[in-house]
């Protein structure tokens, strides 16, 4: 099936970020990529917010895809090692959403922008504290683990080796250098 042209615009507004950062951005160089008129892109988008904010959510989805294709009931030292590889290698991958993550949740001053960027948080959250709950239930993870506490860790922890390979030029190394932050995670949790 043929991707619409809002999903192709999406794409290479995603390429300028990871060829240019964020500031590449602009509605003037996405209609330029997608080889139309700055006034077309209107058609599609309102303004550059309206742009940012589809890439959040379409992000998201592909997070949330990201996560479903895990087994919900692997046991947390199957699971988490699974699930986190596949998020580094997505943002490795797609380097955009680190640079779209850090800098728009950072510095951005449209609360519309932020309020998208805490829901797909929230979503991204409560999806671990779903999993976390159910292996709490089935006895797979200590009794007196605060799972809510633990989803904050372990996604504080993909953030923390995001940054890393947003700092270091997008040299993220081999996933085995994170695996030592994923094993302390994994040992707070599962003991």
């Amino acid at each position: 099936m043929k991707p619409n042209r809002k999903e192709v615009i999406l794409q290479q507004a995603m390429e300028l970020i990871i060829e240019n950062g964020l500031g590449g951005l602009t509605m003037s160089n996405v209609a330029r990529r997608m080889e139309f008129s700055e006034p077309a892109m209107y058609r599609h988008f309102e303004n550059k917010q309206d742009l940012v904010i589809s890439l959040i959510q379409k992000v998201s989805l592909s997070l949330e895809d990201l996560f479903l294709q895990f087994d919900q009931d692997a046991p947390p030292n199957v699971f988490f090692p699974q699930y986190f590889d596949a998020l580094l290698q997505y943002f490795e991958k797609v380097r955009g959403v680190t640079l779209l993550f850090l800098s728009e949740s950072s510095f951005n001053s449209s609360q519309a922008i932020r309020d998208e960027l805490q829901i797909m948080f929230q979503g991204q959250n409560q999806r671990i504290v779903g999993y976390l709950d159910k292996a709490k239930d089935r006895g797979e993870i200590m009794p007196d683990v605060d799972t809510v506490a633990s989803a904050l860790v372990f996604l504080g922890t993909v953030q923390a080796i995001t940054t890393r390979f947003l700092l270091s030029s997008y040299n993220i190394g081999t996933l085995d250098s994170s695996r030592p932050a994923l094993d302390l995670f994994l040992r707070g949790v599962v003991g």
